[in-house]
């Protein structure tokens, strides 16, 4: 009697996990689309990122009703700012809003050339409707190699030099006055 109720009960239990587990997992009420989730800037420069955002949280959205959240990157090298919501525009219902301005990130000035940092933004909205996060890339450039400058007197050498040369076929050929009979 006993292995029929743990049969019974392991028979329903494909049933109800069914029952429960969804079939897919339902989008995000927003949603981040990068433009370019990538980009190479020199120490000292800023990048705009652009994109759009869908809205399916059920209501109209004013782009300022939408907060972006900004984690997992170095405070020392990297430091973003939000642009969406400048510009006041709606985002309706079940619509994705044109490209627009996300944030702003500049690239401190003694960041250094060649490494690459992360960023993840997400966006969340008055409602508490969040968004999957989207994780940028930035590559610091590598400052140009400096070329010394060669020392003065090695300058003043070489011109000294080149003024010879240049001076010594001239000087052949002109006439001396010998050549005149004087």
């Amino acid at each position: 009697m006993r292995s029929h109720r743990v049969l019974t009960l392991l028979s329903t239990l494909p049933f109800a996990l069914a029952m429960l587990w969804p079939p897919h997992a339902p989008a995000a009420p927003l949603s981040i689309t990068p433009a370019v989730l990538g980009v190479t800037l020199a120490p000292g420069s800023g990048w705009d990122a652009r994109g759009t955002i869908t809205n399916l949280s059920g209501v109209d959205l004013l782009a300022t009703e939408i907060f972006l959240e900004f984690s997992g990157y170095p405070h020392a090298v990297l430091a973003p700012r939000q642009l969406l919501g400048g510009i006041e525009f709606t985002i309706g219902n079940r619509t994705v809003s044109e490209l627009t301005g996300l944030f702003h990130v500049d690239i401190l000035a003694d960041a250094i050339g060649g490494l690459s940092y992360s960023l993840d933004v997400f966006a969340v909205d008055v409602h508490g409707n969040f968004s999957e996060q989207a994780t940028y890339s930035f590559l610091v450039a590598a400052a140009p190699a400096a070329l010394p400058e060669p020392a003065t007197p090695a300058l003043l050498a070489a011109a000294t030099l080149a003024l010879l040369a240049a001076a010594w076929p001239a000087r052949r050929r002109a006439p001396h006055r010998n050549d005149y009979g004087g």
